[in-house]
């Protein structure tokens, strides 16, 4: 997946950006929500970034 894939563009949020959140803990979608409030402008990344969440939880 390439880090710089954006995933919410209200916020310019990129896939490095939840590898990096995923890294300090916070490793769920609600989560993430609360510190870099993804998802919580406009709501259409949310289906994509909690499939994108899942992806790299994987790893």
């Amino acid at each position: 997946m390439d880090d710089n894939m954006m995933v919410c563009e209200c916020y310019d949020i990129r896939v490095k950006d939840i590898k990096k959140a995923i890294a300090d803990g916070n490793d769920t979608f609600e989560k993430m929500e609360r510190c870099m409030r993804l998802g919580i402008l406009c709501g259409a990344c949310i289906k994509s970034a909690k499939a994108v969440i899942a992806e790299l939880k994987k790893d």
